[in-house]
């Protein structure tokens, strides 16, 4: 049995609902997902409501997006109380953040000639979650780029004039948050990292796991952080870390499979 343990659907930046993702993954002959988006709980029953059809084990997830002053740090979070309260409260307030963000990129574009309308990313979004990819689509059919990519490289990426700083949560706040919750905070793609320093330092905070498989890690990140996991007595993950085609640019779902020995291990921690 094999288990696909990062995947994003619309309730995020995904472009697939949550039980079409189910579906997939049956297609896929997976024996276990995770609903992982982007600082939103939001996919989680519609995913557990599919999984009785599909036989599907869901793993109820989150990505948080942390950044620690030199670089993004995201926090997976696993077996998450995702009716806490107080979880749902701080998530609520960084979505409001990302709307707040959205319009002011929105109103820079604006200035620049490009005339798009926040009402015209929002067609781009299917569910209430709204990112930097919502507005470049929106770029895109406003044929001012020919791609998501460029619209990002011309007008919306880092230092690009029409970039705007969002609200980020430090990284250690973002483990605090998945162990109050009750869930287990493992770190997403370490491979990207530009300074893997960071990672000690997680540890000392109440890191957990670290993702050794991911679509976008070498051979050599897979040797490398699974050693390191083994060393550190870290939990091993992995995931595709699917978003759905026109975002990925190929299909992932189901390229990374993690053995089940490791979703095991991970679920005894849960109860300890």
């Amino acid at each position: 049995m094999f288990g696909d343990l990062h995947i994003h659907t619309t309730k995020s930046d995904g472009t697939c609902k949550p039980k079409e993702v189910v579906q997939m993954a049956k297609n896929e002959n997976l024996s276990t997902i995770a609903i992982t988006d982007h600082d939103t709980l939001d996919g989680i029953d519609e995913a557990k409501e599919a999984s009785k059809l599909y036989g599907i084990e869901i793993i109820p997830g989150i990505e948080l997006n942390s950044y620690d002053d030199r670089q993004d740090v995201h926090i997976l979070g696993y077996f998450i109380d995702y009716k806490n309260n107080d979880l749902m409260e701080k998530l609520k307030d960084i979505r409001e953040s990302r709307v707040n963000r959205a319009k002011l990129i929105i109103s820079k574009l604006n200035g620049m000639g490009i005339n798009i309308t926040y009402d015209d990313v929002l067609s781009h979004t299917k569910e209430s979650f709204i990112g930097r990819p919502h507005i470049a689509r929106a770029i895109v059919k406003a044929g001012y780029a020919k791609s998501v990519k460029e619209a990002f490289d011309k007008y919306i990426g880092e230092d690009k004039p029409a970039y705007v700083k969002r609200y980020r949560l430090h990284p250690f706040d973002s483990i605090k948050m998945v162990t109050n919750a009750g869930g287990i905070p493992v770190l997403a793609h370490p491979g990207l990292l530009i300074d893997k320093e960071i990672i000690k330092h997680l540890i000392a905070n109440g890191l957990k796991g670290i993702e050794v498989y991911h679509s976008k890690h070498s051979k050599t990140d897979i040797e490398f952080f699974k050693n390191f996991a083994l060393e550190n007595n870290l939990l091993i993950t992995g995931g595709s870390d699917f978003h759905g085609v026109d975002v990925d640019g190929e299909y992932l779902l189901g390229t990374v499979k993690l053995d089940y020995k490791y979703i095991e291990k991970l679920k005894g921690s849960n109860l300890v």
